[in-house]
């Protein structure tokens, strides 16, 4: 299969496809401590893993997580779209953004269009995210994109706590 990502265009945004060009920005993003929430601190290696790991889900799975680049330089700010490892119950929407990108909307932004994306292209309409239970600002932004909590589950043998994203309309 060679599967085409679709480019997802904001107003300040471009939802991509990985590249080479984001191993830098990557390294940088996997070495602040908030990236605990997405399985930080990374070495090189391990977020060289990352970046094959972002561009391959696509492949295998159909659908996967953009790279978030700002639309006037395509600087790479975070990732943003659908999360599915062998070992998840369902396809969740995930997001993260660098440490010097937050507090702009910049993540919902990104998130809204994902998740219209996931609903318009893969008919992914009704996504979670799973979220740590004190990752607080991921919990408020999943709750301001009109997310409803729902049961805690356990992913690898962490806490999860669940918030449901409202049945996104196909455009």
């Amino acid at each position: 299969m060679n599967m085409v990502i679709p480019t997802i265009k904001t107003k300040r945004l471009v939802l991509r496809a990985p590249k080479l060009d984001d191993f830098e920005p990557l390294c940088t993003y996997f070495q602040d401590p908030r990236s605990r929430f997405n399985g930080g601190l990374l070495d090189r290696s391990e977020v060289w893993g990352v970046l094959l790991k972002n561009a391959g889900q696509w492949q295998l799975r159909g659908h996967g997580l953009w790279h978030i680049a700002l639309g006037e330089n395509d600087t790479y700010v975070g990732f943003t779209g659908i999360f599915h490892p062998f070992d998840w119950p369902e396809p969740e929407l995930g997001y993260g953004i660098a440490a010097n990108y937050e507090g702009k909307g910049i993540a919902y932004e990104a998130a809204m269009a994902a998740r219209q994306a996931a609903a318009t292209h893969l008919g992914l309409t009704n996504l979670p995210s799973y979220i740590a239970p004190d990752n607080a600002r991921s919990q408020a932004l999943a709750m301001r994109m009109g997310a409803v909590r729902e049961p805690d589950i356990t992913l690898r043998d962490k806490t999860a706590t669940v918030y449901r994203h409202p049945k996104t309309e196909v455009l």
